[in-house]
């Protein structure tokens, strides 16, 4: 009996042994995306004919859509990209404008052949999707800004000026310990529990290029005055995901929105929602997608 055991146990070792071992299929090559010879790093997942693509805000990176992309990519193609002069994408070039950074995002667009798109912008992402969605409306089919367009203003009064002149000169003498301070008092709700969320952005945008991050800033505050235009021109309705940490002058911004605004609310956080608190987070941005696919 036992050496029938052995015999069979013999047999099915010699079988396993002569079955051919199936190859996984390789991955195909990744797509190089290039804007004027600066390389784009993204990370792209899913296969769905509705392309998602998230756009992080100033000195943060791509990875801050990690529980997004993980999430949506189930559903749709998800595309996460640093923008030029952010994580892992190319640092060579002299100008970093809100146009250079649309750029980018529509080279990603054109070189991965993405066409029923959704930008998906955070904090100045905002100003990036508008300037996109103005540059190739056909290509876009939704618009959601994350924290981002809470008021329109169409200039800057000789007090604010001041004041951003201010910032900038601090930035280019004291970039190291004026950021921490910044991103307390102004993107975080007082006496804020959350520490890890709010040390990782001080710690990436300390890390950021700082001569990058005063000339982003810079453009950035130029650029919002275009905003009012830009809003008026949209094909398609503005979404609009905030954080309640800062008030949200809906009625004003909705008065540029001609195409329709409407606008979800996440309590209890930051600047950064979608890492702050990503469950809620997903399930709000899931169903703003829905009310997108379904025309609204």
């Amino acid at each position: 009996m036992k050496s029938l055991l052995v015999l069979a146990a013999f047999s099915i070792i010699a079988c396993n042994t002569n079955t051919p071992k199936t190859t996984p299929a390789p991955e195909p090559p990744k797509v190089p995306v290039n804007n004027n010879g600066v390389e784009i790093a993204y990370n792209k997942k899913g296969t769905g004919d509705t392309a998602i693509v998230f756009i992080h805000g100033a000195c943060i990176n791509k990875e801050y859509w990690k529980s997004q992309v993980d999430y949506f990519s189930k559903r749709y193609t998800t595309v996460a990209l640093d923008l030029g002069g952010h994580g892992h994408s190319g640092h060579n070039r002299d100008s970093w404008t809100i146009e250079d950074y649309a750029n980018d995002v529509m080279a990603t667009i054109r070189d991965l052949n993405l066409n029923k798109v959704i930008l998906v912008g955070h904090s100045m992402g905002g100003e990036i999707i508008l300037q996109v969605a103005n540059t190739i409306p056909d290509k876009i089919i939704g618009l959601v800004g994350i924290d981002n367009i809470k008021d329109v203003i169409t200039s800057y009064n000789p007090k604010q000026k001041k004041e951003i002149a201010h910032f900038i000169q601090e930035l280019k003498i004291h970039y190291d310990s004026i950021v921490p301070v910044f991103i307390k008092q102004s993107l975080f709700p007082p006496n804020y529990n959350d520490t890890a969320s709010m040390n990782r952005v001080i710690n990436d945008v300390q890390l950021m290029d700082s001569y990058i991050a005063i000339q982003t800033f810079t453009s950035l505050t130029n650029f919002s005055l275009k905003d009012a235009g830009l809003l008026s021109n949209l094909k398609v309705p503005l979404h609009l995901i905030v954080s309640d940490y800062s008030p949200m002058n809906e009625a004003n911004v909705k008065k540029y929105c001609k195409a329709g605004l409407f606008v979800k609310t996440i309590h209890g956080t930051g600047h950064y929602p979608m890492i702050e608190k990503p469950k809620e987070f997903n399930e709000a941005l899931d169903q703003t997608l829905q009310e997108i696919s379904s025309g609204k």
